[in-house]
């Protein structure tokens, strides 16, 4: 269910700012460590959260069409929530609006249609071995499935919750692939951190 996401976001309208960044060096890798890492924690959100669910619907030890049901289900919405994530690696979703890659939206869309199909149609019932689900069940794997969104909506955020948490201090996070510093700035001072 995450081809359609996942090719979408080929089309994502460039960032308007992209050409006012230095060029990076031609031998720079594209898997760097900030990407690596989100990849990293993504993966973790998402492995947690679809074992969690598979462990805790499995209580009697039998795989049913329940316990199969809330994992493809649990493991789709945390695909179709990441593909959101996957948007922009430094902005966030309410920065380049939540409509600016329309097929992104329809493909979305499209994905938990048809999730939702393999869930509640007979005829897909059959095919895929499922069960329907319960509203609340529904509730629940969506929000646990966009948590994987909003974790990575904190970590690109750093900068301005700090700002928030410390109004009086601007704080600026400077990073290479060998060291990372944070500041805090006051009237007068600067710490490191």
């Amino acid at each position: 269910m995450d081809g359609p996401p996942a090719q979408s976001l080929g089309v994502e309208p460039p960032d308007p700012l992209v050409m006012n960044q230095p060029p990076r060096p031609k031998n720079a890798s594209i898997l760097n460590p900030r990407v690596i890492r989100k990849i990293l924690v993504s993966a973790f959100i998402i492995l947690a959260g679809t074992m969690f669910i598979y462990v805790t619907e499995m209580t009697d030890g039998v795989v049913t069409a329940r316990d199969t049901t809330m994992t493809f289900t649990t493991f789709v919405f945390f695909d179709l929530f990441n593909a959101c994530s996957c948007r922009s690696a430094t902005k966030s979703v309410n920065e380049i609006g939540f409509f600016s890659n329309i097929p992104l939206n329809y493909a979305i869309g499209a994905s938990f249609l048809g999730q939702l199909g393999v869930i509640y149609l007979p005829f897909l019932q059959s095919v895929f071995q499922t069960e329907p689900l319960s509203l609340f069940d529904l509730a629940k794997l969506l929000v646990l499935g966009s948590s994987v969104l909003f974790v990575n909506e904190i970590i690109k955020n750093k900068d301005n919750i700090l700002s928030r948490i410390w109004p009086k201090k601007k704080y600026q996070s400077i990073g290479t692939q060998r060291f990372s510093i944070t500041t805090f700035e006051s009237d007068s001072s600067i710490s490191i951190v």
